[in-house]
Parts: structure tokens; sequence; C-alpha cells
């Protein structure tokens, strides 16, 4: 299961900040029933690489992972990607 928290280099937890995309991606997943690494694994990238979509270190991910992680949560790209 994901963690919204990660540590600081002194061990204390700090919250991350979802992107409107990772907002929309984490609420799919939730309504699905799903992990975020189920997500991950299921639509074939690394859990590390959708935590960065997740908190927007990655702004334009491929058109093949949006269309891989629409198709895990069963939506439409649209319902992704749209404001």
């Amino acid at each position: 299961m994901a963690s919204r928290t990660e540590r600081h280099a002194g061990g204390r937890p700090r919250q991350l900040k979802r992107c409107p995309l990772g907002q929309r991606i984490e609420r799919w997943a939730a309504k699905r029933g799903l992990h975020l690494d189920e997500v991950a694994e299921k639509s074939g990238i690394s859990f590390p690489t959708l935590n960065r979509i997740l908190t927007g270190r990655i702004r334009s991910p491929k058109i093949d992972t949006v269309l891989s992680l629409a198709s895990t949560l069963g939506v439409r790209v649209d319902d992704l990607t749209a404001a």
C-alpha cells in the first residue's frame, strides 16, 4: 500500500502533495478499491514512476503511460486529464 508520507532526512514524516492528475488517479484507485502499488503493477509502470506522476515531478507523462493508467482504473483518459 502506498503512503502519502515520506521521511525527511531526520526521520520525520512529511506530507506529499498531489498534483491534479495525481489526485484524480488516487481518487479513481480508491473508488476501484485498488492500492497505488496495485495500480502501478497492473499499469506496467514502476511504483517510483507512479509516485513521481502523483506528486507532479513528472509533469507530462507519456501518453502510453496515461492510457495504461486509464485502462487499469477503468476510466477514460479524459477522466484523468480533464480539469
